[in-house]
């Protein structure tokens, strides 16, 4: 559990939770409930990356919630070794407000004073399959329309999740169409978020479940792109994300580093078929991000930690016997170039 002050009176809970069977999955969180239930805490957001031996112990932590969740699965559940775990956000000394679009997409709003924020998460949309360019269109307006519930925008947002079910097949697609929508609402002109565009299956079986978090200034704050000293921007070569984005207010910092994978300055992949210089690489242009906003890994609230195969996994765990330890959950997906074996994307609070 990480615990971070928001401003004197409300606080951000973190929990990450890493199982590998139906019993440890129930263990995992009938302990977080009752951990937030000692803090008087209310979750606003759940992340589960699980196959569906968890979904008994899943239903029964979810039941009657109003928070957004977003649940990805794993791209084969009988691969070995099971990567599987969730990420819960909370908060004390604040009651947050939700509120569900006529299709039943969630979102959450709060306030820490500097900014109200809002958070959405498990978009998916009607629109055929077969269609990828429509399909990828209609998920990013039902995103925002789940953001207007309080009153905010497209432009208004800091940080977005795409999970593609079979994501190499169409990715061109997708980066068109959200570009197309990007210079339509002027993102581009302004605060271009911060992104993590992984390849994973969903329980709705459509071609995309989204997510994002959104901010607007009410006091002393600033919410800003900021470069990775070790890679060039992602928009260079098409897509439409920054590599990071930190949010600045009187008593906190928090950088949320985009999904990161060995990629070199001028934007192609290196190590290839190398996961552990490719697991090296990753974390050494993450930590250069850290670095330069006076961070270390140490700061870590959550990540999570993206594998192409499960056996990836140890290599990660490796790094950091050799480290330090992470706060994370792990993910058995696709990362979006065929020769990316691995992928993280982590936020850091002081």
């Amino acid at each position: 559990m990480k615990e971070v002050l928001l401003n004197n009176d409300v606080r951000e809970i973190h929990i990450a939770l890493v199982f590998s069977n139906a019993q440890e999955a129930q263990n995992a969180f009938d302990e977080a409930k009752k951990s937030l239930e000692e803090k008087n805490a209310q979750i606003i957001t759940l992340e589960v990356s699980a196959g569906s031996f968890a979904d008994d112990a899943i239903a029964q932590f979810t039941s009657g919630a109003e928070y957004p969740i977003n649940r990805i699965l794993p791209l084969d559940e009988t691969s070995q070794p099971i990567l599987a775990g969730a990420h819960i956000t909370a908060l004390v000394g604040t009651t947050p407000k939700f509120a569900r679009t006529p299709e039943g997409d969630c979102a959450v709003m709060y306030s820490d004073g500097a900014f109200e924020y809002c958070r959405t998460f498990g978009i998916v949309s009607n629109v055929d399959n077969s269609k990828p360019f429509e399909h990828t269109l209609d998920n990013l307006n039902r995103l925002e329309n789940a953001l207007k519930l309080f009153g905010f925008s497209y432009n208004d947002i800091a940080r977005t999740w795409f999970y593609n079910d079979d994501i190499l097949s169409w990715y061109d697609d997708f980066n068109k169409a959200r570009t197309q929508f990007y210079k339509e609402r002027k993102i581009f002109d302004g605060l271009l978020p911060a992104s993590t565009g992984i390849g994973a299956p969903n329980k709705a079986g459509a071609r995309i479940i989204s997510g994002a978090i959104a901010l607007k200034k009410i006091g002393d704050g600033d919410v800003y792109e900021i470069e990775s000293p070790l890679q060039c921007g992602a928009p260079n070569y098409g897509s439409s994300f920054s590599r990071a984005v930190e949010i600045k207010t009187p008593s906190s910092k928090r950088v949320m580093v985009s999904g990161t994978a060995s990629i070199e300055p001028e934007g192609a992949t290196i190590n290839i078929d190398d996961i552990e210089r490719q697991v090296d690489l990753t974390m050494r242009v993450i930590e250069g991000i850290l670095l330069s906003r006076g961070m270390t890994f140490d700061n870590t609230v959550r990540a999570i930690v993206y594998c192409l195969r499960p056996e990836y996994y140890a290599v990660f765990q490796k790094w950091m016997q050799k480290n330090t330890n992470i706060a994370h959950i792990p993910s058995f997906s696709i990362v979006c170039r065929h020769d990316l074996l691995f992928e993280v994307e982590l936020e850091s609070f002081i």
